[in-house]
């Protein structure tokens, strides 16, 4: 569809007078096959297959391609070096609802007010940080058809974004905090199957078959099979006492531990392999095309590379004992990594949560082992406090990319660990989903 259909149409839309209105209505109908092929109900809003929100799909709105078409072609027409052509370029006509003219001198004057106003700073990032945008002013021809044709695109977006706003259950992801985009690509909606890209779509937006969804569309029993609270898809996810004590919660936890285990495990015995840094001047070696230096390997290792002597203890297959050469304590952290040399131990604890409901559960965890960090640095310890959440329906939270660009972990395994982390998140989510009616509990 979206590299046979898409361009078959653009170029004829492109070219022919073609009304905005019958796009959007190919545009729905594309969509409603688009739906049926991704498994999707029909309530499902269009910016959960088009947006550029926290979930990101590969696929492209028809009618967002076509304006821009329109307006590429239009910034042309303007910008022919030929003033007889330029005096008899044709009006490009769209119908009355959407006209290229009017869409493209309102996007140079956007950009145009962009230059007086400057770069500012978006989110709770630090200064300076984020994608910079060349000023109109100085841009070149070919520069400003991509300008205006990207602040279409945004404006579009800003559009779906004002229409998630008014969605009180499709557009909670709204008000997440924290949390990182997810981004889909063709590969992986290829591997992921046809079952587990549905649920994956289906739970961000909260259109899964829930009882409580099911008893707002048809009237029926909203009333959780193991327990007797209402059973939204938070409370079959994270919030059913019953799944607590059965431990469906701690088995997805373990799965998503696990992972992190691994790529930090890894991590440590790479760099402990590293041969320690030399006192002595010693000449620079020959580096050939294409290899990495060591200096560069050495850059690349975050904390971990200040020391050769880390230690990591999992509390997955037996219980965890905290260090006692640190401090005596009955709390179980999911992970401790230390130094001995540096005097430095790092307490990380895991928790898989509502993504609305992140930043409560980074609060408690710190909370809860500031007592034990005090009491290392009574014993002379630096004690560093480090609660990473993944989400239950497999967003990744901004705390967990910090560890592991802390610890070293950048470019192409950073991306592969959130990949991973996310994966196991949500595979243990649909399991839940899948044995949500079961009143005994049993895994594979």
């Amino acid at each position: 569809m979206q590299y046979g259909l898409l361009p078959r149409l653009l170029w004829p839309l492109t070219l022919y007078e073609v009304p905005l209105s019958k796009v959007e209505k190919l545009e729905r109908l594309v969509s409603s096959y688009a739906k049926k092929w991704l498994g999707l109900p029909k309530c499902l809003s269009s910016i959960g297959l088009y947006g550029k929100g926290m979930l990101h799909l590969p696929i492209s709105s028809l009618a967002e391609e076509y304006k821009c078409a329109k307006v590429r072609l239009e910034m042309m027409l303007l910008d022919l070096s030929d003033p007889f052509i330029a005096q008899a370029a044709p009006i490009l006509a769209t119908g009355r609802k959407w006209t290229p003219l009017v869409a493209t001198e309102q996007a140079k004057a956007a950009l145009r007010h962009r230059d007086i106003v400057g770069r500012v700073q978006e989110g709770r990032s630090g200064l300076g940080l984020g994608a910079s945008t060349p000023a109109w002013s100085n841009a070149n021809p070919s520069e400003r058809r991509k300008l205006v044709v990207q602040e279409v695109r945004r404006e579009e977006e800003e559009g779906r974004r004002t229409q998630a706003v008014a969605q009180a259950k499709q557009g909670r992801w709204m008000a997440w905090e924290g949390v990182e985009k997810r981004r889909i690509s063709w590969r992986d909606l290829w591997e992921m199957g046809a079952f587990r890209a549905s649920f994956t779509i289906r739970a961000a937006y909260d259109v899964l078959p829930s009882p409580a969804n099911l008893s707002q569309w048809y009237g029926e029993d909203p009333t959780c099979p193991l327990c007797p609270c209402p059973a939204t898809l938070k409370h079959i996810l994270v919030g059913c006492k019953t799944s607590l004590t059965q431990g469906r919660y701690t088995w997805r936890h373990n799965q998503v531990l696990k992972c992190l285990a691994v790529v930090l495990e890894n991590q440590r015995t790479s760099v402990n392999a590293l041969p320690p840094p030399s006192s002595q001047w010693q000449p620079a070696p020959f580096v050939r095309e294409g290899q990495a230096s060591l200096a560069t390997i050495r850059a690349d290792t975050g904390q971990l590379g200040r020391a050769p002597d880390w230690k990591l203890l999992t509390d997955l297959d037996k219980k965890l004992c905290f260090p006692s050469e640190i401090v005596s304590t009955n709390l179980r952290p999911d992970l401790v990594l230390w130094s001995p040399s540096l005097k430095l131990v790092y307490i990380i604890e895991l928790k898989v949560p509502w993504e609305g409901a992140v930043e409560e559960a980074n609060e408690r965890k710190k909370l809860r082992y500031a007592d034990l960090a005090a009491d290392a640095q009574q014993q002379g310890w630096k004690a560093r406090i480090r609660p990473v959440e993944v989400g239950c329906r497999g967003f990744v939270v901004t705390s967990t990319s910090r560890l592991l660009g802390e610890m070293g972990v950048r470019g192409k395994a950073h991306r592969q660990a959130v990949k991973d982390l996310s994966r196991a998140a949500e595979k243990g989510s649909q399991w839940l989903w899948m044995k949500r009616k079961d009143l005994t509990w049993a895994f594979k």
